[in-house]
């Protein structure tokens, strides 16, 4: 599981990033000044670090320099009121990687951080669908702590799906990938399986193109 570190002063604006962020399926290390972030980034292994600057003890700049000064490269990604430029210069230089202005829009938030864990090759191996992140090594799905074991079929079905994102794939294709040349291919067969990752998923996430294929709606 993905693990952020959030340091925010703003206590409410805290709780509404650990619970928009808990949803999405991460793990989450939540605290209210730079002195405690400083702390835990050398007693925790983060994959993210989500930090405001202006914090009490530690502002954020000093406690990112002190983590890079460090040789510690964790994506960190400032969220701040600061507008002018040599504030975003100087979060830059201090070794960040995005930056985003309060009010934050979390749909945005949750775009960048996608971008970012899959620049820094965090997201390898999983492919985040909604709030469920799909290990393909393991063919598991994880939601938070939970982890949903896939059959060997509905497994072999989700890595194509998760091949061709948002794109129609055929029925014959599936066909092809879930049977082998001495089995059978089944409609109903296959219907069962698309049931199966829709009752997980969410019919959202599954949709079916009829007399087509299925699509896998990121």
């Amino acid at each position: 599981m993905i693990k952020i570190l959030i340091a925010e002063d703003d206590k409410l604006f805290a709780q509404t990033l650990e619970d928009f962020l808990s949803e999405e399926g991460f793990e989450i290390t939540l605290c209210h000044d730079g002195a405690s972030a400083h702390d835990l980034c050398y007693e925790e292994v983060f994959d993210l670090l989500l930090l405001d600057i202006n914090m009490p003890q530690l502002n954020g700049l000093e406690l990112l320099q002190s983590v890079r000064e460090a040789r510690d490269t964790t994506p960190a990604i400032y969220l701040t009121s600061y507008r002018d430029k040599a504030t975003m210069r100087d979060g830059f230089q201090t070794g960040a990687d995005d930056f985003l202005k309060k009010p934050v829009d979390l749909d945005e938030l949750l775009m960048r951080i996608y971008a970012l864990l899959r620049r820094t090759h965090k997201l390898d191996d999983c492919m985040q669908i909604g709030p469920f992140c799909y290990d393909k090594q393991q063919k598991v799905l994880r939601h938070g702590t939970e982890e949903i074991a896939l059959t060997k079929k509905v497994a072999a079905l989700l890595d194509l799906l998760t091949e061709n994102p948002n794109r129609i794939v055929p029925t014959e294709t599936i066909k092809s990938r879930l049977w082998g040349w001495d089995e059978n291919p089944s409609d109903g067969a296959l219907r069962v399986y698309i049931n199966e990752l829709k009752k997980v998923l969410g019919k959202a996430h599954i949709e079916n193109i009829k007399g087509v294929g299925y699509r896998l709606a990121l």
